[in-house]
C-alpha cells in the first residue's frame, strides 16, 4: 500500500447555531477535508 492523503473526504463538523427566538442547538456540517483543514488553520 503507498501512503496517500485523502483530500475530498467528507467531514461532518458539529456547530452552536442560535435561531430567531435565542435558542440554540446543534447542527452537522458536511464539508470536504480540505476545507475543515483550512478553517481550523
Amino acid at each position: 500500500m503507498s501512503k496517500q492523503t485523502m483530500t475530498e473526504a467528507p467531514v461532518c463538523t458539529w456547530i452552536a447555531v442560535t435561531d430567531a427566538s435565542g435558542r440554540t442547538h446543534m447542527e452537522a456540517r458536511w464539508s470536504t477535508a480540505a476545507a475543515a483543514h483550512s478553517k481550523a488553520a
